[in-house]
């Protein structure tokens, strides 16, 4: 029984595998990230990893899916509580900041050592763009839509915000930028200062 709290033990092993791979990447590179290296991180044997995964290739790919997917549902669940249109754009930038600044292993690994493509053309149907950010144009274009904001500016506008709050994060996650104030409570303060200029 005490074996269900190893960190090799079957169900945890997988998820271990992935935020331990996520780490060796943002520290050691993809050049020299491989199987046996996370397996020695998690302190399991060289084999284990292939139960999950048949080669490094895979593993990177789950990485990338598996912060697609919690960045997703962060996004989902900050739109789905905005009970105010008008609080849409202060959830879902609170939300982005949060998300990263809870995990910023995950916004290195996402926007730097990944190979997510983000089309901010929109030249592609949204099913093969990057999701989250479908996830976002969705719900700014459809506030600017009920705002009356004209259709040419609306693009500018999507892309303003989504630079706004993605450098905010950046800003919020790098360890050699010191800010005296909590970013989780400002960036709503952030958000009021664009606000009104957007959805005039």
């Amino acid at each position: 029984m005490q074996k269900l709290n190893l960190p090799y033990h079957r169900e945890g092993l997988k998820n271990l595998l992935i935020e331990k791979g996520i780490e060796i990447v943002n520290t050691d590179g993809l050049q020299s990230f491989s199987l046996r290296k996370v397996a020695t991180a998690c302190k399991v044997s060289h084999a284990a990893p292939y139960s999950h995964f048949h080669n490094k290739e895979e593993l990177l790919n789950v990485m990338q899916l598996h912060i697609t997917e919690r960045f997703s549902k962060t996004l989902e669940a900050a739109i789905a509580e905005n009970k105010k249109p008008s609080e849409l754009l202060k959830n879902l930038g609170t939300a982005y900041v949060s998300f990263f600044i809870e995990n910023p292993a995950y916004f290195q690994f996402l926007y730097s050592k990944s190979d997510i493509k983000v089309d901010l053309t929109l030249s592609v149907p949204d099913e093969e763009n990057y999701a989250p950010f479908i996830l976002y144009k969705n719900s700014v274009l459809s506030l600017l839509t009920q705002n009356k904001v004209p259709k040419k500016k609306q693009i500018d506008i999507l892309i303003t915000i989504w630079a706004f709050i993605h450098g905010l994060t950046a800003l919020a996650t790098m360890k050699n930028v010191c800010y005296d104030k909590n970013w989780k409570e400002k960036i709503g303060d952030f958000m009021d200062v664009l606000e009104p200029s957007f959805l005039k």
